[in-house]
């Protein structure tokens, strides 16, 4: 345990020094290096470029699987990307080719749902009817 001390305290340090009385405090002070570029996040044409290929990569993932999530997901990155003044052209139609494909898939399954109902409840192709 050790005993308090009456070190006057610095108003910019309100906290008690931890030198003793004869020890002089280090002459040079020691300085971290600066952040790695890699650490930081890219601005400008790098993340329009990160933006595109996101944009692309959902909208070719988009017609093989999930096109209904992914196709607005590179409709979106293609914007961001086109906001950062990155043409992302590709993306974009990708994007809405894929939107469009689901909407249509959803029509047709719908239709043959209502065909079906109707079907069902009118006893059509029933030999027995």
């Amino acid at each position: 345990m050790s005993t308090p001390r009456s070190d006057p305290q610095n108003a910019q340090y309100p906290y008690p020094s931890t030198t003793e009385a004869g020890d002089q405090p280090p002459t040079s002070s020691t300085h971290f290096p600066p952040y790695l570029m890699s650490a930081q996040r890219p601005s400008g044409r790098a993340a329009g470029e990160n933006f595109k290929n996101q944009s692309l990569f959902c909208g070719v993932l988009g017609l093989v699987a999930a096109g209904f999530v992914l196709g607005p997901m590179a409709i979106y990155y293609a914007q961001k990307a086109e906001a950062l003044n990155v043409p992302a052209t590709g993306g974009k139609v990708l994007g809405w080719v894929n939107v469009v494909l689901c909407a249509i898939a959803v029509a047709f399954f719908q239709a043959m749902i209502y065909f079906l109902v109707f079907a069902a409840l009118t006893g059509f192709g029933d030999p027995y009817f």
